[in-house]
């Protein structure tokens, strides 16, 4: 049963989005760059505001605030389907069979498509406060912590984290005059 996604104009979502069967393909620059890079395009595209970001080895959480017309489905779902491509490109050329296997496995397996990269949907959260906003933020940026990778946030390289703490912007851009 899927729920019913509300878009509400001018607020701010936390989503979260997983990797099918949660295999963890996210551990190398040559899986994460592509999401990163097509981030910046869809927020761009999809007119968006990126207020952080953590991408783990099986997911990617999101804290966007839209101020276009595209919806948050919309949007997720151009990212999904385009990263899809790029990440079984990726696979492709590394000759990676072991994931371009779990990737077809999961198309025939759910019937969508010839490969599968992400689950379907996503979750997404809608923030109503300030408070809200720093609670969600400070909950992605620990996430690599709480799941053993870094001993601390700022060591972990796929996280606004960074953009925050230490002004670093090299990856990607984050929106943060909102504070």
């Amino acid at each position: 049963m899927s729920l019913p996604r509300f878009h509400i104009e001018g607020h701010i979502y936390y989503i979260t989005t997983v990797v099918y069967d949660r295999l963890p393909i996210f551990t190398k620059p040559a899986y994460v760059i592509p999401l990163i890079d097509s981030l910046n395009f869809y927020r761009y595209q999809h007119e968006f505001r990126l207020l952080g970001y953590c991408i783990m080895p099986d997911h990617l959480h999101l804290v966007i605030w839209p101020y276009g017309e595209s919806t948050i489905s919309e949007a997720m779902r151009d990212y999904k389907r385009f990263t899809s491509g790029r990440l079984i490109r990726q696979a492709t050329v590394e000759d990676n069979r072991v994931w371009l296997n779990a990737f077809r496995a999961a198309g025939q397996k759910t019937g969508r498509g010839e490969h599968k990269v992400w689950q379907d949907s996503f979750w997404d959260k809608i923030i109503y406060s300030e408070g809200m906003l720093r609670q969600k933020l400070n909950y992605t940026h620990r996430n690599p912590v709480r799941a053993g990778l870094v001993e601390h946030p700022e060591d972990y390289p796929y996280s606004s984290y960074r953009n925050y703490v230490l002004g670093d912007q090299a990856l990607i851009e984050i929106d943060m005059d909102w504070f």
